[in-house]
């Protein structure tokens, strides 16, 4: 019996220890999973945890002033720019000009062959000389003639005679003052003359070179006074005023220049529902015409206004919604009227009121009641 109750006792004696060493076990994975859960922290009863808060960036609604402007672009000219042709045939001798340079208002760039007009110029001055003695000549033989006739001591045949004379002296005397202007104005034309003041923006022509009546010889600009030509819509016209002032930057430049506008079209151009307009930069700066420019029109300055950029808004179907912060740290969903649209602006007519802090980024993930980080 011994024998048998030590070989029955020893599978008892052995589960035993396998039913400890499971409970062991078991009590080892419960510790470290409490451990584990511990050492991760568990969220508050009832409250979110930080890592969850949506994070936002906020602005206080204030009475400010705003500007309203018209955005247009454009292309620079001169205030004026001349293309100067040929008045004349010839070979040109000389230029005095380069391109780039300055000239004055009759100034002369250069000049063609021009020794064949030189000449008929002096002929005709002779002739027209000549013309104007014998014209003196007939007028004193009239002016006996007139004093004779009086007098009756020539016949009417001889006054008739006398007063011819005198009729064709006048005559050749103006035909020969034509030839003279005209032999002038030849000789003249062969100097290349500028007909208004500015810079050489285009220099067409060489020394050397044939040219011919009408042919290009040379831009000129006078860029000291730049002018933006533009247009605006039929929206925007009704706002615009002769002597509004406009802010023209240039994209390589973070300078800002100043304009006016100089003058708006009533009626649209042709084939379009665009209004010309004409902006006026008088210190133009290294500005120069030719160069693709933008500018601003001030049109309205309002004052005490509540308003806020258009993106702060959420829309949902007809209403428009902001986020306000409350407590501190929660998001409440508000709804607002809007007003006008100013620029990027929109103004809030109710809903909202100066000292609101609302959220300017962030809100497309934000519900009723959010709680929220505020970034700075």
């Amino acid at each position: 019996m011994n024998g048998y109750n030590h070989i029955f006792n020893k599978p008892i004696t052995n589960r035993n220890k396998t039913l400890r060493t499971s409970a062991l076990m078991a009590l080892l994975i419960l510790a470290m999973f409490t451990i584990s859960a511990c050492n991760r922290g568990g969220p508050p009863s009832g409250r979110p945890i930080q890592d969850d808060r949506q994070a936002v960036m906020v602005e206080e609604l204030m009475l400010r002033p705003l500007d309203e402007y018209i955005n247009v672009s454009g292309k620079l000219e001169g205030i004026t720019s001349v293309v100067m042709s040929s008045e004349t045939s010839g070979r040109i001798l000389q230029l005095n000009k380069r391109l780039g340079d300055r000239v004055a208002k009759g100034e002369r760039l250069g000049r063609v062959e021009n020794e064949v007009f030189r000449i008929r110029l002096e002929q005709a001055e002779a002739a027209l000389t000549s013309a104007q003695t014998a014209l003196e000549n007939a007028q004193k033989n009239l002016n006996y003639a007139e004093a004779s006739r009086a007098r009756n001591l020539i016949s009417e045949a001889e006054y008739n005679s006398i007063f011819s004379g005198f009729k064709a002296a006048r005559a050749g005397f103006d035909g020969a003052k034509a030839a003279q202007e005209q032999a002038r104005l030849a000789y003249d034309n062969s100097f290349l003359t500028a007909p208004e003041a500015g810079f050489i923006a285009n220099l067409n022509v060489s020394v050397g070179q044939y040219i011919n009546p009408g042919q290009p010889i040379a831009t000129i600009t006078d860029a000291r006074t730049l002018i933006l030509k533009t247009g605006v819509g039929e929206s925007q016209i009704s706002k615009l005023k002769t002597g509004q002032s406009a802010e023209i930057t240039y994209q390589n430049s973070a300078q800002i220049f100043k304009g006016r506008v100089r003058g708006f079209g009533i009626s649209p151009l042709a084939g379009t529902s665009t209004y010309p307009v004409e902006i006026e930069i008088v210190q133009p700066g290294t500005l120069l015409p030719g160069m693709v420019v933008s500018a601003r029109i001030l049109t309205t300055r309002y004052e005490d206004l509540l308003y806020t950029p258009i993106t702060n808004i959420v829309k949902e179907y007809d209403r428009n919604y902001i986020f306000v912060i409350v407590d501190g740290d929660r998001a409440v969903k508000r709804e607002v009227v809007l007003g006008r649209s100013i620029g990027a602006n929109v103004e809030l007519l109710s809903g909202a009121e100066a000292g609101d802090r609302i959220v300017t980024t962030g809100a497309e993930n934000l519900e009723d009641g959010s709680l929220v980080t505020i970034r700075q």
